[in-house]
């Protein structure tokens, strides 16, 4: 009797203290998925503000965009590489998918490009409104077989830039770089119109994963991307999202020039 007296209150102790390690473990297996805390963040810098899917950088981490999709603050402003070259982003708009850019090297210098013409991933970007492409060629021989285009860079050293409507480079150019400029530009032989219509820059419009995080944001998820393949994930608050099936379409790398 006093056998029991002694072993009862134990049982009875490590019972309880079964359920107490339970209910206290319990808490960890409902708690938010830090991926999806982290995808919730949005992207402002500047005068761009609050934006998500498919972009990163900053405090969203990269499995939360497209690798090839980083945004970049510095000093306040937002910059993007496509294809090798740096872009100052000018506006942002997540509602219609579109981001309006200007190329960072020709807002700096229009003689001294990084020789790269202005070509999009087209996996990830087209362009939203047309445009015409504008050669601007360096290193030229004038001859008379071409018009007189010429736009003086460093008038010390004689130096210019020769520019014409199309994505042909002249014969006698050592160089020429490929961007895109408003239909609004016609007078190619002025250094401040052809700089004042690149620095206006254009509009692309990402269709990188669009529909596949439409079906994820309204399953209660934050869009992100899922490391070498590519491919849309839904990262869900503590279980894997209902009614989400993401497209078997995987996003690889394409390149295209302007035209």
């Amino acid at each position: 009797m006093a056998s029991d007296s002694v072993h009862l209150p134990l049982i009875t102790i490590l019972h309880h203290s079964i359920i107490f390690l339970l209910l206290f473990k319990l808490p960890s297996c409902l708690s938010s998925n830090p991926t999806y805390s982290n995808c919730a963040n949005l992207i402002s810098c500047g005068q761009i503000r609050n934006i998500g899917f498919p972009f990163w950088g900053g405090n969203r981490p990269r499995e939360c965009g497209h690798p090839l999709m980083e945004l970049i603050c510095e000093n306040e402003i937002s910059y993007i590489t496509i294809n090798d070259v740096k872009y100052q982003v000018l506006d942002a708009n997540p509602d219609s998918h579109t981001l309006k850019i200007t190329r960072q090297d020709y807002s700096i210098d229009l003689c001294q490009p990084n020789q790269a013409s202005t070509s999009l991933n087209t996996q990830l970007y087209v362009y939203d409104s047309p445009y015409n492409n504008l050669s601007l060629s360096y290193g030229c021989t004038p001859s008379e077989f071409l018009p007189p285009n010429y736009i003086p860079c460093n008038r010390t050293s004689g130096e210019t830039v020769y520019s014409q409507f199309g994505s042909l480079s002249p014969v006698s150019c050592k160089t020429s770089v490929v961007v895109p400029v408003p239909l609004s530009l016609q007078e190619i032989d002025s250094f401040f119109q052809v700089y004042r219509a690149i620095k206006e820059g254009f509009v692309v419009r990402w269709i990188i994963g669009v529909e596949e995080c439409d079906k994820c944001e309204k399953s209660g998820g934050e869009c992100g991307f899922e490391g070498p393949s590519q491919q849309t994930i839904c990262y869900c608050r503590d279980v894997p999202c209902p009614n989400f099936s993401p497209d078997d379409t995987k996003a690889f790398p394409g390149t295209s020039d302007i035209g």
